[in-house]
Protein backbone atom coordinates (compact mmCIF):
# COMPACT_ATOMS: atom_id res chain seq x y z
CA UNK A 1 0.00 0.00 0.00
CA UNK A 2 2.86 2.39 0.85
CA UNK A 3 4.58 1.04 -2.37
CA UNK A 4 1.67 1.99 -4.30
CA UNK A 5 1.02 5.39 -2.30
CA UNK A 6 4.49 6.34 -3.21
CA UNK A 7 4.37 5.68 -6.71
CA UNK A 8 1.06 7.61 -7.67
CA UNK A 9 2.75 11.00 -5.39
CA UNK A 10 6.00 10.00 -7.29
CA UNK A 11 4.14 10.12 -10.97
CA UNK A 12 2.07 13.20 -9.83
CA UNK A 13 5.51 15.63 -8.94
CA UNK A 14 7.09 14.00 -12.38
CA UNK A 15 3.68 15.28 -14.37
CA UNK A 16 3.89 18.59 -12.65
CA UNK A 17 7.71 19.27 -12.63
CA UNK A 18 7.80 18.17 -16.39
CA UNK A 19 4.90 20.51 -17.44
CA UNK A 20 7.01 23.59 -15.46
CA UNK A 21 10.18 22.33 -17.46
CA UNK A 22 8.39 22.63 -20.40
CA UNK A 23 6.66 26.20 -20.02
CA UNK A 24 9.95 27.33 -19.15
CA UNK A 25 10.88 26.19 -22.57
CA UNK A 26 8.21 27.60 -24.34
CA UNK A 27 8.78 30.76 -22.77
CA UNK A 28 12.35 31.08 -23.57
CA UNK A 29 11.14 30.58 -27.15
CA UNK A 30 8.79 32.93 -27.34
CA UNK A 31 11.01 35.45 -25.93
CA UNK A 32 13.84 34.81 -28.77
CA UNK A 33 10.96 34.50 -31.68
CA UNK A 34 9.22 38.41 -29.94
CA UNK A 35 12.90 40.13 -29.13
CA UNK A 36 15.10 38.52 -31.72
CA UNK A 37 13.98 40.79 -34.59
CA UNK A 38 14.35 43.83 -32.76
CA UNK A 39 18.39 42.82 -31.53
CA UNK A 40 19.41 42.07 -34.88
CA UNK A 41 17.52 45.39 -35.96
CA UNK A 42 19.87 47.42 -33.25
CA UNK A 43 23.30 45.50 -33.75
CA UNK A 44 22.54 45.98 -38.35
CA UNK A 45 22.12 49.65 -37.52
CA UNK A 46 24.84 50.37 -34.94
CA UNK A 47 27.67 47.99 -35.57
CA UNK A 48 29.51 47.53 -39.22
CA UNK A 49 29.51 44.79 -41.19
CA UNK A 50 27.03 42.41 -39.33
CA UNK A 51 25.69 39.39 -41.86
CA UNK A 52 24.12 37.50 -39.10
CA UNK A 53 22.81 37.00 -35.74
CA UNK A 54 22.46 33.71 -33.94
CA UNK A 55 20.78 33.91 -30.48
CA UNK A 56 21.75 30.74 -28.08
CA UNK A 57 20.41 31.04 -24.81
CA UNK A 58 18.31 32.99 -22.80
CA UNK A 59 18.54 33.24 -18.87
CA UNK A 60 16.67 35.12 -16.30
CA UNK A 61 19.57 36.63 -14.02
CA UNK A 62 18.82 36.69 -10.11
CA UNK A 63 16.48 39.68 -10.60
CA UNK A 64 14.38 38.60 -12.46
CA UNK A 65 15.51 39.88 -15.89
CA UNK A 66 15.73 38.13 -18.85
CA UNK A 67 18.55 37.96 -20.68
CA UNK A 68 19.19 36.73 -24.26
CA UNK A 69 22.77 35.38 -25.58
CA UNK A 70 24.17 35.08 -28.90
CA UNK A 71 26.48 35.59 -31.22
CA UNK A 72 27.01 37.89 -34.42
CA UNK A 73 28.56 36.53 -38.06
CA UNK A 74 29.38 32.87 -36.91
CA UNK A 75 32.06 33.93 -34.91
CA UNK A 76 31.47 32.73 -31.45
CA UNK A 77 33.82 35.12 -29.89
CA UNK A 78 31.65 37.85 -31.20
CA UNK A 79 29.42 36.49 -28.36
CA UNK A 80 26.58 38.96 -26.54
CA UNK A 81 24.40 39.27 -24.43
CA UNK A 82 21.32 41.30 -24.49
CA UNK A 83 18.71 42.43 -21.63
CA UNK A 84 15.09 42.61 -21.79
CA UNK A 85 13.99 45.08 -19.55
CA UNK A 86 10.59 46.68 -19.51
CA UNK A 87 9.40 43.72 -21.41
CA UNK A 88 11.50 44.42 -24.56
CA UNK A 89 14.74 45.31 -25.80
CA UNK A 90 16.15 48.93 -25.98
CA UNK A 91 19.74 48.98 -25.53
CA UNK A 92 21.34 46.90 -22.86
CA UNK A 93 23.47 45.07 -25.22
CA UNK A 94 27.29 44.13 -24.10
CA UNK A 95 29.69 42.17 -26.06
CA UNK A 96 32.15 40.17 -23.81
CA UNK A 97 35.12 39.00 -25.92
CA UNK A 98 35.77 40.66 -29.33
CA UNK A 99 33.36 43.56 -30.38
CA UNK A 100 32.11 44.61 -34.51
CA UNK A 101 33.10 48.34 -35.30
CA UNK A 102 30.23 50.88 -34.66
CA UNK A 103 28.77 52.92 -37.52
CA UNK A 104 29.45 56.35 -36.27
CA UNK A 105 32.93 57.23 -35.97
CA UNK A 106 31.66 58.96 -32.19
CA UNK A 107 30.62 55.35 -30.84
CA UNK A 108 27.07 56.92 -30.41
CA UNK A 109 24.44 53.97 -30.17
CA UNK A 110 20.92 54.37 -30.83
CA UNK A 111 18.05 52.62 -29.17
CA UNK A 112 15.38 50.83 -31.25
CA UNK A 113 12.96 53.31 -29.93
CA UNK A 114 15.45 56.09 -31.64
CA UNK A 115 15.92 54.10 -34.83
CA UNK A 116 12.11 53.21 -35.35
CA UNK A 117 11.43 56.98 -35.02
CA UNK A 118 14.16 57.28 -37.50
CA UNK A 119 13.19 55.22 -40.03
CA UNK A 120 9.70 56.64 -39.58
Amino acid sequence: MKKKTFLIIFSIALIVLGGVYLKKQIEKSQLISEEGPRIEKYLRYNYKDINSVTFTNVKVNPTGIPHITGYVNNHKDMNFNAGIYKNHFSRALDFFEKKPEFKSNNGEIKSIEEIDKEEK
